[in-house]
């Protein structure tokens, strides 16, 4: 089946660099200021604490996601097909433009000037070219699991869609709703990523069709749900949306055995080295991935479902998926996808659970800190500065990842372009 395997054509893999960089600076700026905000949220005031924390969202979502999901785009769409990349150029040209939105936006916060309109136009531009691209590509069809098609063009057609919303300056009636719905893109993508790659990494003959046709089904009604729960102010909207999505997730998981459901005993005792340390790092961060999803899901249908508005339910709901399962699935599949763009093998038998316990710490920390805030417990100083710490955990395991990364390339040898990547499919 076709993969991520690079060939002698690594086009798409020179293409995607600059994003992976992009991204992960992005990464570092945005949690930065994520972890000051939420340390004058807990009561600390410093001049630090008085940063625009509107970038927030920006820098993570709007930079760090949304960069990092473009780039693995149009590396994976291209190799899925066994295909080139279009255009490098245009490629690039996307980044710039994404980059100067967020470099207008981030002046219209720091120096007051209105640059918004423009920062919304560099947007919508570099999306476009992205969506040309990505549909150009996606035309070809592939040989086999076709339906791993349906969920990227889903989410590269919820990106444009969200794009041009935000283009007309439409003020969003349910924030949570716009939130998830600009957290979506990045889930389809990782789904259909995720449909496509599953199979081989698990040992898994064929996901189940039936199930993945109805999660995609109920995936692109959830947008449709979203779309609407954003736009208009109904209160069985949101909910609806959730509980949506909550079942398209459900299926998926099932669709891909991700919780078992196949015997995998024999592909364990045939297998030791570096291909066992990679079958189970997989098996283990798709399940914990997924019970991130999950409960962050049933977290928003809470915050629906409830007349207080929650914001411990709000803030979870969020955190849960961005940082937990996308965060998750991210340190899964980055360094399944990095060989071919930085030329050399990435070793899991040297890699750790560092980071992902880093990122688990500062979940649970944030979570005591959302309880108190949300019914009002004033936190004794010792234990309020602990709870301090949840966005210096996020930054933490990101150092400690790209160490990790790093070393585990150190005694690699430099291989063909024929050589490295994903294992075909």
């Amino acid at each position: 089946m076709g993969g991520l395997e690079a060939r002698t054509n690594n086009s798409s893999g020179t293409a995607s660099k600059p994003f992976i960089v992009s991204a992960v600076v992005l990464a570092f700026l945005g949690s930065f200021m994520g972890s000051i905000w939420m340390m004058s949220i807990l009561g600390e005031q410093s001049t630090a604490t008085k940063l625009p924390f509107s970038l927030h969202p920006v820098l993570q979502i709007d930079g760090f996601l949304m960069v990092l999901i473009m780039g693995i785009g149009y590396m994976i769409i291209p190799r899925f097909r066994n295909s080139r990349l279009p255009s490098i150029k245009l490629a690039h040209a996307s980044l710039a433009l994404l980059l100067l939105s967020i470099a207008f936006t981030v002046a219209s916060e720091v120096w007051g000037v209105t640059l918004n309109a423009a920062a919304g136009f560099a947007r919508i531009a570099g999306i476009a070219i992205f969506t040309g691209i990505a549909f150009w590509t996606l035309r070809i069809r592939p040989k086999l699991l076709g339906l791993a098609d349906y969920f990227i063009g889903l989410s590269v057609a919820t990106l444009l869609a969200l794009g041009m919303i935000r283009l007309a300056v439409l003020t969003p009636a349910n924030t949570l709703s716009e939130v998830q719905m600009l957290l979506l893109f990045p889930l389809l993508m990782i789904f259909g990523v995720e449909y496509k790659t599953m199979p081989s990494f698990l040992g898994f003959i064929r996901p189940r069709k039936t199930a993945g046709e109805i999660s995609f089904v109920f995936a692109a009604v959830a947008v449709v749900l979203g779309i609407s729960s954003m736009l208009y102010d109904q209160v069985l909207l949101p909910l609806m949306f959730n509980l949506t999505l909550l079942f398209s997730v459900a299926t998926f998981g099932y669709s891909l055995f991700i919780f078992g459901g196949f015997d995998n005993s024999e592909i364990l005792s045939l297998i030791s080295g570096e291909k066992k340390a990679r079958y189970l790092y997989t098996t283990a961060y798709s399940r914990l991935s997924f019970l991130f999803l999950y409960a962050g899901i049933i977290f928003a249908v809470l915050f629906g479902a409830s007349s207080t508005h929650s914001y411990m339910l709000y803030d979870l709901s969020i955190h849960l998926i961005a940082i937990g399962f996308i965060g998750t699935t991210i340190t899964l599949y980055l360094p399944l996808m990095l060989p071919p763009i930085i030329g050399r093998q990435i070793q899991f038998a040297r890699f750790n659970h560092a980071p992902v316990l880093l990122i688990l710490a500062a979940l649970v920390l944030r979570a005591v800190a959302d309880a108190a805030l949300t019914y009002e417990f004033q936190l004794p100083y010792p234990l309020a500065y602990l709870m301090m710490t949840s966005g210096w955990l996020v930054i933490s395991a990101l150092i400690t990842f790209v160490i990790m990364v790093h070393r585990s390339t150190k005694h690699s040898a430099t291989t063909s372009p024929a050589s490295i990547g994903i294992s075909r499919i």
